[in-house]
């Protein structure tokens, strides 16, 4: 079956990750996210909520500090006995919590240049939105009255939802600079819009863009391999131990993984020359299948071209032919290195990929990992 790229979803916000931190000091928090779930429940209330129709106001120096995210990006002024701590967040430049926490903030930071030129901040925000419903147990969005950050209008919003009986409640401010996107994400365990609405929006307006230019992000991964099997364990794929499975990216995938501090994304997919749509499929080439199956992803993606590719590529002893395709899907960039490889009643495709603006970073370890791939012939 070839790859059904509707499964997968760009800029997953993992409220579970935010609400099951373990640590302020924790610099990894571990988590899987099952965004297969049925979301029938969600509900989006487009109302505007008047939170008693109050100005936000500035947080005073006397209760209060301002921290400032790392290489000076952005600045937050938060209430007194909170303080700033690491995480791997995708895209956080600056994570905030309170001593118990009961609260923790987050300023997120995405480069528009991972979008289509012709996004719009609404856009940007129903994709964050959406993607935030995925997987969550009576997830709710209420869209409240907007505010000013940084003299710049934000849409915000309340999220609220349901974690093993607790109600999690989040506050999202969302707006744009010249090259990013910025959303700050505050929650409370067993919170209420009603008692912290009004606190975690004070917090947010205070927040000041620093520098606006593009910084290179640090997607170094772990040296240290483990190998991810099939169920019939006849294909497997070394990857850092930091990758997880369980995201369904495709039911039919027999390998699959995601790295998401690095939006890193992987599947081994398999196709029997029996069951391919051609006249005398048994005789297909392997060039002719990269082919057809390369010019299918750029067919489903709607908008793309192929980067690089056919390249001759030799894994395990097997001859195979690579290829780098860049698509444009539902505005976000995309680049994938796939790998095809023939077999004697098969065709195999190990596929990587991740956000265009992240991919050159990437590259040489997607490469690194393909070559780890083996499949045992029946």
């Amino acid at each position: 079956m070839q790859f059904s790229f509707a499964y997968f979803r760009f800029y997953i916000v993992t409220l579970i990750a935010l609400f099951i931190l373990t640590s302020c000091n924790s610099k990894n928090a571990v988590t899987t996210v099952h965004t297969n779930s049925n979301v029938d429940n969600t509900t989006h209330n487009t109302a505007v909520v008047d939170k008693e129709s109050q100005p936000v106001p500035h947080v005073t120096e006397s209760s209060a500090h301002t921290v400032t995210s790392d290489k000076d990006l952005v600045a937050l002024t938060i209430p007194a006995g909170w303080r700033k701590f690491k995480q791997g967040q995708l895209d956080s430049v600056l994570s905030v919590c309170d001593k118990e926490k009961k609260n923790v903030g987050l300023v997120f930071r995405v480069p528009k240049s991972a979008f289509a030129n012709n996004m719009t901040l609404n856009e940007f925000v129903q994709q964050r939105e959406e993607i935030s419903a995925l997987g969550l147990e009576n997830f709710k969005a209420v869209d409240t009255n907007p505010i000013q950050i940084d003299s710049t209008t934000a849409r915000t919003a309340d999220y609220s939802w349901n974690f093993k009986g607790q109600q999690v409640y989040y506050f999202s401010a969302m707006f744009e600079s010249k090259q990013h996107y910025l959303q700050v994400l505050i929650y409370s365990r067993g919170g209420s819009a009603i008692e912290k609405h009004h606190e975690f929006a004070t917090i947010a307006s205070s927040l000041k863009i620093l520098s606006d230019s593009q910084v290179e992000p640090d997607l170094r991964s772990t040296t240290i391999l483990k190998t991810f099997k099939s169920e019939d364990a006849q294909q497997r794929i070394r990857l850092p131990y930091v990758w997880k499975s369980g995201l369904i990216l495709n039911p039919d995938a027999l390998i699959q993984a995601w790295y998401e501090k690095n939006d890193a994304y992987m599947a081994v997919i398999k196709d029997w020359k029996s069951e391919l749509p051609y006249e005398k499929s048994s005789m297909i080439t392997l060039k002719e299948y990269a082919e057809f199956s390369a010019q299918l992803v750029l067919k489903r993606s709607g908008k793309g071209i192929i980067l690089t590719g056919p390249i001759k590529v030799n894994i395990n002893g097997n001859q195979g032919l690579q290829y780098e395709v860049w698509t444009e899907s539902d505005k976000v960039k995309v680049v994938y290195l796939i790998t095809y490889l023939e077999h004697t009643d098969s065709f195999s495709q190990i596929i990587f990929w991740t956000r265009a603006d992240y991919y050159d970073d990437q590259k040489s370890e997607f490469q690194r990992y393909t070559k780890t791939y083996r499949e045992e012939e029946i």
